[in-house]
Formats: C-alpha cells, sequence, structure tokens
C-alpha cells in the first residue's frame, strides 16, 4: 500500500515528503511533545513540561510500589542519553518535585523519590495529559487508533534494531 502526500494546506509548510516517513514520524512526535508540554504548563505549572510530568507519575507509582527508581531506569524507559536524563533530573530536583536518595548497597546509586510536592502535582499532571490524550485522539476511530498503534510498535521496533539496540 502507497501511502499518498497529504495536501500542503493540510499540514503547512514544513510538510515532510512523501517518501521520507521517518521525517514525518520524526516531526510529529516533535509537535505532539510541544503540545503537550504547552497543555501542560497551561493546566498545572509552567515548571514542568509533558515529558517531566510522565516521569514524575512513574516516579510517584514506583514509590507507592516500593520499587525502587533510578537514573538508568528513565534511560531505558525514556529512550534518552545519560547527558539528556541528568539535565531533566536536575531540573525536577531544583524545583522540588523529586529527591535523589543514596542507596545503602552502593553508594554511586541514588533513587529516585517524588517529594511531598511531586506527589501533590501528580494527580493535576495525570489528569491534564489525560485530556491531552483524549483531544489528540479526537476523531480517530478505535479501530484505527490501534492500526496507528502496531505501525507506530513496528516502526520503533525496526528503528532500534537499525541503531543496534535490540
Amino acid at each position: 500500500m502507497r501511502i499518498t502526500k497529504t495536501k500542503q494546506s493540510d499540514c503547512g509548510p514544513r510538510c515532510c515528503r512523501e517518501d521520507h516517513f521517518g521525517a514525518l514520524v520524526s516531526q510529529t512526535s516533535r509537535v505532539v511533545r510541544r503540545a503537550m508540554d504547552a497543555r501542560v504548563a497551561a493546566d498545572v505549572t509552567p515548571e514542568l513540561t509533558g515529558v517531566r510530568g510522565m516521569l514524575l507519575g512513574e516516579i510517584v507509582r514506583a514509590n507507592k510500589e516500593n520499587r525502587d527508581v533510578y537514573q538508568r531506569d528513565v534511560e531505558q524507559w525514556m529512550q534518552l542519553r545519560r547527558s539528556s536524563v541528568t539535565a531533566i533530573l536536575q531540573a525536577m530536583e531544583q524545583d522540588e518535585f523529586i529527591t535523589r536518595c543514596s542507596v545503602e548497597k552502593d553508594a554511586r546509586l541514588k533513587r529516585l523519590a517524588a517529594t511531598p510536592k511531586g506527589v501533590a502535582y501528580h494527580e493535576r499532571i495525570r489528569a491534564s495529559i489525560d485530556n491531552f490524550e483524549r483531544a489528540l485522539q479526537y476523531g480517530i476511530a478505535p479501530e484505527q487508533q490501534a492500526v496507528a498503534r502496531s505501525v507506530l510498535e513496528r516502526v520503533l521496533a525496526n528503528a532500534q534494531s537499525i541503531a543496534g539496540e535490540q
């Protein structure tokens, strides 16, 4: 099945070429991330982006389940380099959403824990992201969502394979 080119007027002046599927996926990802960041900043606090909100949610859930979360877990979960995750965590720590706690068994490891401020913001962030997800999926039938998810999971697996991550 050949994907047809979207009309220029439908997607703006920076439309990706029809034969560059990866560029379209990348552009879509950037726009979705910016939109989510703007939504969380407007709904909750400008101190948090959507990504930081999702990360805070994961840390809060892990803390509630008595699971330890470390920076390396975040690197794997978010598929980001150590330096990028370090910057995100430092900003979240500076804004007092999380703390890094030393671990008895290994002094090099720092367990991530949500602060009371982080826990307090968690529900508001979750509600904002849930509303964003509903708005993002508006007008897309459940069957189409399932197909899109399947295709994106395959694209992700292919990209990881190309990058030697599998």
